[in-house]
């Protein structure tokens, strides 16, 4: 997605500190986040409600361990999409349960997939499908061999 033309949203030391603790453990209750910032459960309602609105928190979700429920494996795959065609793919690939992450790139390819399966049988099955679409030139397929970092909801940016 680009920034352009996008009013940023600016955080005070409050609304990060909120951030941070909801980041940690999202079950948090406002009262024990007004007592922790001494602040009101008033206004940590309505610091997180202004939150909600303007974007700056998408969701409420679980962290979940794919690999606790089987899916071992992760895959970065880069994908060559024929001239004007990279929308139309991107918005049929988006649903396949395996990928969670679809990213533009400039560059050798048009695109990136984060995708977890969990076997190499998954992943080929997977692959021979991608390639099947006639609007794909090429692909890419890396396999992750051990994650370091992965935390896509990090409040430690701010």
């Amino acid at each position: 997605m680009a920034n352009e033309n996008k009013d940023f949203i600016k955080l005070d030391n409050i609304d990060v500190s909120i951030l941070k603790i909801i980041n940690e453990d999202v079950r948090t209750s406002y009262r024990q986040i007004s007592r922790s910032l001494d602040v009101s459960v008033g206004t940590v309602h309505n610091r997180i409600d202004k939150m909600v609105k303007s974007g700056v928190i998408k969701k409420f979700s679980p962290v979940i361990d794919h690999e606790i429920l089987g899916y071992v494996l992760t895959t970065i795959i880069g994908v060559r999409v024929k001239g004007g065609k990279l929308k139309n793919w991107e918005e049929k690939t988006y649903f396949n349960k395996n990928v969670v992450g679809i990213y533009d790139v400039t560059g050798e390819y048009d695109a990136f997939l984060i995708a977890k399966f969990k076997d190499t049988n998954e992943l080929n099955t997977f692959i021979k499908d991608l390639v099947k679409d006639p609007n794909i030139e090429r692909t890419y397929t890396q396999t992750v061999l051990d994650v370091i970092k992965e935390d896509m909801g990090s409040s430690n940016i701010l």
